[in-house]
């Protein structure tokens, strides 16, 4: 799956959860959709960043969950830390 596609799902899920919500807390249309869209983009940026965390591991050559769980952990220090991360290369044995 591409980066741009979890994004949008992440978004608009989160949008549409932070409406419903919002409503069953009793605030106000206006003030639901306005809080559904404050949580979408956070959601949206957080999503983003986990999502960077695997596509560049996955480039470099790592499985993708090692991209994903230096992010979670570490946040954009985990970021840094795969932007610097050598690229994996396999090494042929000859005998």
């Amino acid at each position: 799956m591409k980066s741009s596609t979890r994004i949008l799902i992440g978004f608009i899920v989160s949008f549409l959860l932070g409406i419903v919500i919002s409503l069953l807390n009793g605030r106000s249309l206006a003030l639901a959709f306005q809080a559904g869209l404050l949580f979408a983009v956070l959601v949206g940026i957080i999503v983003a960043m986990l999502s960077w965390g695997i596509d560049i591991a996955v480039k470099k050559g790592y499985p993708a969950w090692v991209g994903f769980f230096l992010v979670l952990f570490l946040n954009v220090f985990g970021l840094l830390i795969l932007a610097v991360l050598p690229n994996r290369t396999t090494h042929i044995n000859t005998k």
